[in-house]
């Protein structure tokens, strides 16, 4: 998590690089999953401009963005167009500050949910962090950590890009696979990929220079607890979140765009406030017929834009809890 200033706390990093653990996916069952993700984006996606529901997948594939992995390191890339506040929780305000840096006088805040905010041009790099200068909605000048902005796009325009279906199918198949050189030039290059066991526990951020060693590497990542106990969630990506993607994408799941699908669950399904501004498609794989009715799952992918380009930058896991 990230405190007002969008400066994180410490987080562990995967160090260790063990050989590719054994693919057990078919690729008839690949073939059948890239066919339903078609037909399922295309026909649950909320939006108020309709998807060309007769596309296919080779149509949409081609559509998908040269995405260039070499940017990994180089951090902030300022557009011409509105930003928008991100990482600020809901009970929080984004300050202003002048001169830059956390010891700057605040001069005005944003909310957490901000938009229309326009980006000067000047910036300078303070540590590990690279603050920019902007003018808010009305017209307030300051400086604010460019970990708390994100481009703007309308929800409408990002449910209706056909771009978005060529992603999702890549990125899914890359999961599938442990495909990382498939996977790497889809995450977002400034951020690294931004992971929750679920909404209510911290982020476990794998930055852009661990994410070629995201398959393989062993560290014991600290995912939080499980609901209503102090049983704490530890292990490495591989042991903790990959096979929640997979039972969820290997399962043909139901596809929507900005908004939870839920099942049975004591603990309220909530989008939290610090991703307001993110826009996601959403996969639900339900609980079996005339099984456990708290065994579904949900899994978010939350994108960014970056030079008008989207990128994967969240994953946010949701299930039923008793």
């Amino acid at each position: 998590m990230r405190n007002r200033d969008g400066v994180g706390r410490s987080s562990r990093k995967l160090v260790d690089h063990n050989p590719l653990p054994e693919r057990v996916y078919l690729s008839a069952v690949i073939e059948m999953l890239s066919l339903f993700l078609l037909l399922s984006l295309t026909a649950c996606t909320r939006s108020t401009i309709p998807i060309d529901a007769t596309a296919t997948i080779e149509q949409i594939s081609t559509q998908a963005p040269q995405l260039e992995p070499t940017q990994a390191t180089t951090g902030f890339i300022p557009s011409s167009g509105t930003y928008a506040v991100v990482w600020t929780p809901e009970d929080e305000m984004l300050p202003l500050r002048v001169p830059a840096g956390i010891a700057g006088s605040i001069v005005d805040e944003l909310t957490f949910d901000a938009r229309g905010i326009q980006v000067t041009g000047n910036s300078t790099s303070l540590g590990s962090s690279l603050w920019v200068e902007i003018r808010g909605p009305d017209g307030e000048m300051g400086w604010v950590n460019s970990w708390n902005l994100t481009e703007e796009v309308p929800g409408e325009v990002f449910c209706a890009n056909p771009e978005i279906l060529g992603l999702l199918e890549q990125i899914t198949m890359a999961f599938l696979t442990d495909d990382i050189d498939a996977l790497i030039g889809l995450i977002n290059p400034s951020r690294g990929l931004i992971l929750r066991h679920d909404w209510w526990n911290p982020e476990v951020i794998i930055r852009p220079t661990d994410l070629p060693r995201l398959f393989v590497a062993r560290d014991q990542l600290a995912w939080g607890a499980l609901s209503g106990g102090d049983f704490l969630i530890e292990g490495s990506f591989e042991q903790v979140f990959s096979p929640i993607l997979k039972d969820v994408l290997s399962q043909t799941p139901t596809a929507v765009c900005g908004d939870i699908p839920e099942g049975v669950t004591s603990v309220p399904v909530v989008w939290p406030g610090e991703y307001a501004n993110l826009h996601y498609y959403a996969f639900y794989r339900p609980s079996p017929e005339d099984g456990n009715r708290f065994d579904w799952r949900t899994l978010v992918f939350g994108f960014e834009y970056l030079q008008g380009k989207p990128y994967l930058t969240l994953l946010v896991h949701y299930h039923g809890d008793i």
